[in-house]
């Protein structure tokens, strides 16, 4: 087992090392003020998403009687369930003490979040006068006693549970706040008579402004407002204690027919995972007795799944910054940040610029306008036959869809994969593959047996059979293209077009496997065979050899396994891993030639390189997929090689800028926590 050589920890808790390490941004003083907050939510939407898909699977293993242990750490489910439940609550405390000093300083800064403790009385009038005639006629009030099942509860909206004072038996009250709130609401005379109109949407964040104040900029949480006047909604009960509630389901539920990538086996499962068993649950401080005994009991949960924290919803931030007026925001933000556009350093159409010379854009560095404007120009060109695209998650409004709507309507083949089993995405790409195929484009869902991760997009022409391709390491999302760090790489080069023409038809068709896609690298065709093969021509070199390595993950044994080989020779091996890291650095007879970095910062890691060796012998590609099984074995994944020299340079400078932060930059330790450099 790999686990007795003592080079790697569990997946899991090298996660919540991750997540903690993200939660140590909001405690870092160089960073913003408001931008710290923002990682308080970053890491609360982490936390949710591990409940979700990790736990939710171990849950299920533990509950089959599954006794495999992790390979890694020598760990049963039960095992790493426990380990994960006893690092939770210190988690959530070290989160209370970020937010409390974050917003500590905030209101030095004239910010300040208004609670019942210190609000005027005009302030407590105004709240009164919103929450009686804005708040309280949307409100779903169910007062519930013991024996009662707690009515079904929807992780998307927000929930307040109440201990009532009621004589001889238990009564409990269930406040359910209506989805699609309108965010910000500003309390004042004239705003506040045009809210009054509104029917559904309720605000999440309301802002009283008062300018005789020194100029503080005080704000009020509408759920805080329920909260000071919750004994007017259960009566003749009274509340005794009341509660936020968060729970999590398991987002891991199988389809029994084998349907999950059809859109009626999607719906299923859709349904399905809405109605899964709770995974755990928070609330924002202690529960009675009484309360907790019945929280437990209706949601099946035990004691070990219950968690306590101060504040639990911070999706109100994004739309407080939207409000908070400009004079308050200086130096309490980072500064705009615009992409460079390529485009305009181009004379003529960007197909010529192409056919000319491979193009590398590194976003967010780079803006997304160099494949639209491609994308936009095939469109409408003559000498298009077809565009071919793999799609895995989307923005809101995305200018890609409309041009590949406009080259349907021009008479052109569009071929579109779009990948229904993007986790959490299901219902969105449900409703993009029916306007798609509504405008004419020749939809296709992927293959039965592998989800398509790969990030693929060919402009095929009329003459000659010739092609531009696009190669990226990130979705096709105008939204996080301006948020995460990837590589779109655009090339005419014949061999990599021809090979991805091959291994776009064969998904189409739904036979991955029975060919390979030379100069590509396919999961799960050839990508482990030809890694490991390049890992260990570099073992062989000794300390001539070097393996540089950016990934998100790393957990896959044989990968881990080959990499400690390589160390053990002598060959110096450089990886940047941003979240998952199951190899440990630094141990001795094992990976002392291993060393593994970390940046967390204000754009996420998100692009793939793999560097084989140095001068004329290296080898070098972009890809889809990081070092797991499941991007090795049930995905669908491309890696893409680099041959031209000035791309080359600039991704390995890109690469060295990340290694040798300083600033941002942590070492994995030899036991996996991170240290500063």
């Amino acid at each position: 087992m790999l686990y007795e050589e003592g080079f790697t920890q569990n997946r899991e808790i090298s996660w919540l090392r991750y997540n903690e390490r993200v939660l140590e941004e909001a405690l870092d003083e160089t960073v913003p003020l408001f931008e710290r907050l923002r990682f308080i939510a970053i890491f609360t939407s982490n936390l949710e998403e591990f409940f979700k898909v990790r736990v939710g699977s171990l849950l299920g293993e533990d509950v089959e009687g599954d006794d495999d242990i992790d390979e890694k750490s020598g760990m049963t489910a039960g095992e790493q369930l426990s380990r994960i439940h006893s690092l939770i609550p210190g988690l959530l405390m070290k989160k209370d003490m970020a937010y409390g000093l974050v917003e500590k300083r905030l209101a030095e800064k004239g910010i300040k979040r208004l609670e019942p403790s210190n609000m005027s009385d005009a302030e407590r009038g105004a709240c009164f006068d919103f929450f009686r005639d804005v708040l309280k006629p949307r409100l779903k009030i169910t007062v519930l006693s013991g024996d009662d099942r707690i009515p079904y509860l929807d992780e998307e909206r927000t929930y307040l549970i109440a201990d009532l004072d009621a004589e001889m038996e238990d009564r409990f009250g269930l406040v359910d706040i209506p989805a699609g709130l309108t965010k910000v609401m500003v309390i004042d005379e004239d705003v506040y008579q045009e809210t009054a109109d509104f029917e559904d949407d309720i605000p999440r964040v309301s802002t009283i402004i008062n300018s005789g104040s020194n100029n503080v900029f005080r704000y009020v949480l509408s759920e805080d407002i329920i909260r000071m006047f919750a004994d007017t909604l259960f009566v003749p009960f009274v509340p005794v204690e009341i509660h936020s509630l968060d729970i999590a389901r398991t987002s891991e539920v199988a389809i029994d027919d084998g349907s999950a990538n059809t859109i009626s086996g999607m719906r299923k499962m859709i349904s399905k995972r809405k109605h899964a068993s709770a995974d755990k649950l928070i609330t924002d401080g202690k529960l009675s007795a009484s309360l907790k005994r019945y929280l437990l009991k209706s949601l099946g949960l035990v004691e070990r799944q219950l968690f306590t924290t101060t504040r639990i919803d911070y999706s109100y931030i994004s739309e407080l910054e939207e409000k908070l007026p400009e004079d308050k925001k200086k130096g309490l933000l980072y500064e705009p940040h615009i992409p460079h556009d390529q485009t305009t350093e181009i004379k003529g159409e960007m197909i010529d610029e192409i056919r000319k010379h491979d193009i590398l854009s590194c976003y967010p560095y780079d803006s997304m306008d160099a494949f639209l404007c491609l994308l936009r120009e095939a469109a409408f060109s003559n000498e298009v036959s077809e565009i071919r695209i793999t799609i895995y998650r989307l923005a809101s409004n995305p200018k890609i869809t409309d041009y590949l709507i406009y080259a349907a309507r021009n008479g052109k083949k569009v071929k579109v994969v779009l990948e229904l089993r993007a986790r959490f995405d299901e219902e969105k790409n449900l409703a993009w593959a029916e306007r798609l195929k509504s405008a004419g484009c020749k939809v296709y869902y992927g293959t039965e047996k592998y989800k398509v991760h790969s990030k693929l997009c060919q402009i095929v022409f009329s003459e000659k059979h010739s092609y531009i391709t696009n190669i990226s390491t990130g979705n096709y999302n105008e939204k996080t293209a301006k948020l995460y760090t990837d590589l779109s790489l655009l090339t005419a080069d014949t061999e990599i077009g021809r090979a991805a023409s091959r291994l776009f038809k064969d998904i189409c068709k739904g036979r991955i496997g029975e060919k390979d896609y030379e100069p590509l690298l396919v999961s799960p065709v050839s990508m482990r065979k030809e890694i490991l093969k390049l890992i260990k021509r570099e073992g062989k070199k000794g300390k001539d050899g070097l393996i540089f390595i950016k990934i998100n993950s790393l957990s896959d044994e044989k990968l881990i396994e080959a990499l400690m080989e390589a160390s053990c020779k002598g060959c110096r091996v450089r990886m940047i891993v941003r979240g998952i890291c199951c190899m440990l650095s630094g141990i001795e007879n094992a990976t002392e030639n291993v060393c593994i970095v970390n940046k967390v910062g204000r754009f996420l890691e998100h692009s793939r390189v793999y560097i084989f060796g140095t001068g004329t012998d290296e080898k070098m590609y972009i890809s889809s997929a990081d070092f797991m099984p499941r991007n090795m074995d049930r995905r669908v994944e491309l890696a893409c090689p680099v041959n031209d020299k000035h791309i080359k340079n600039r991704i390995r400078e890109e690469m060295q800028c990340v290694y040798m932060d300083m600033e941002k930059g942590r070492v994995i330790t030899p036991n996996g926590t991170y240290a500063r450099k």
